[in-house]
């Protein structure tokens, strides 16, 4: 095996290992639930927020069967897993589906994991929620000693955003949070059994005990492009949003993702992909002040909060980074390659109240439609969100 090869193995595994962290970190957070100390809601309440604090998901609910219906008694989103207090949880309007009917009713009839990639295209998909907010869907079966407790869904906006990582996460997850259901219904007496289902999971964790604290940095950096992850960006975020209604002051959220990346992953290779991923990286931090906050959020697609920040100059800035962007060249042996960008735009203006919910979630989303206004437009471009909704 040549050193390239050795290095590219070597990545992977550690792409590998810290994924397996990840979801090892949910289910043992999920198993150190007390359930001396806790109600049924309670309980789904801590669940879905352990889930959403280790995956990459949108938002999740929580589906219990009940006289052959299942009623949603719970969910939660982004900005539901962003503040500290627990009061600030609010569940989705109240909904159920009949056995069968839509992806979570065949997941709770047959008891199997039910993957909907595509809601916008495939008929079965059944949600009381309009169908163009949410693009992929994967519902769960909470079955305990062969009988149906109700149904986890979790979803995202964009198609095709679930992979079989995704699903072994969710059995497992489904498996253990269905038995704890149990046991609480029936009794504190069956913790032990708990105790036991677990027992594997806790040798696994005491063998990688090891590897977590060597990649405990990791768990915030983004090993590719040594960045901030998404997620050191979600309390860094928060935290610098807060400061900025306290005080009344502009606040600047930007989201940057590379045009047709796709195509130089497939064309050229991983390797030059993951060398023009580096130098994306370097050249938008290579742009922040000290308190802008930038993350890798996504595959190609990079993040920035920029406090006192208004929306003329995040522009600017976006500007920059275009044509700071557009100046470099990769090459890939005889071929040189040049990549742009979009970058979408939300804005405060300092006058926002400081108790308004749910505004991070808000701001996101914005900047997310600008990006993909530009995109549609023509791409290696800057979107305003304020021009997007006025379009």
């Amino acid at each position: 095996m040549d050193g390239q090869a050795l290095k590219n193995a070597f990545q992977e595994t550690q792409q590998h290992l810290l994924k397996l962290l990840n979801d090892l970190s949910a289910i043992r957070a999920l198993a150190d639930i007390n359930l001396h100390h806790t109600s049924e809601p309670g309980l789904l309440h801590d669940a879905m927020r352990t889930l959403m604090e280790n995956s990459d998901i949108e938002r999740c609910s929580i589906f219990i069967l009940n006289d052959n219906t299942l009623q949603c008694v719970g969910g939660m989103g982004w900005s539901d897993i962003l503040p500290p207090e627990p009061e600030s949880y609010t569940g989705p309007a109240a909904h159920s589906f009949n056995i069968g009917e839509g992806i979570a009713g065949l997941a709770a009839k047959t008891g199997q994991l039910q993957h909907c990639r595509n809601s916008r295209r495939e008929p079965q998909f059944a949600h009381p929620l309009d169908r163009a907010a949410i693009g992929s869907l994967i519902s769960v079966p909470l079955c305990a000693n062969k009988i149906m407790l109700g149904v986890l869904n979790v979803s995202h906006s964009r198609p095709h955003s679930f992979n079989t990582s995704h699903e072994r996460l969710l059995l497992l997850f489904c498996t253990v949070l269905a038995q704890m259901l149990s046991n609480l219904r029936y009794g504190h007496h069956m913790e032990q059994e708990v105790r036991e289902r677990t027992s594997e999971l806790e040798g696994a964790l005491e063998e990688m005990a090891h590897l977590k604290h060597r990649y405990q940095e990791l768990s915030m950096i983004d090993e590719l492009t040594g960045i901030h992850n998404r997620r050191y960006f979600f309390p860094e975020a928060t935290a610098s949003l807060a400061n900025a209604l306290r005080y009344r002051q502009p606040f600047s959220l930007m989201m940057i993702d590379l045009d047709r990346f796709k195509n130089v992953n497939d064309s050229y290779g991983h390797d030059t992909g993951d060398k023009v991923l580096r130098v994306a990286a370097a050249l938008l931090k290579g742009q922040t002040r000290e308190g802008d906050v930038i993350a890798r959020f996504g595959g190609e697609e990079f993040i920035m909060v920029l406090p006192n920040t208004d929306r003329r100059g995040a522009t600017q800035l976006a500007e920059r980074i275009l044509e700071s962007l557009r100046t470099v060249a990769f090459n890939s042996g005889d071929t040189s390659i040049h990549v742009t960008a979009c970058i979408g735009i939300s804005s405060l203006n300092g006058t926002e109240s400081p108790d308004q919910k749910d505004l991070l979630e808000q701001l996101l989303r914005e900047a997310d439609r600008a990006l993909y206004f530009g995109k549609n437009s023509g791409r290696d471009q800057v979107r305003n969100y304020g021009d997007v909704a006025t379009a």
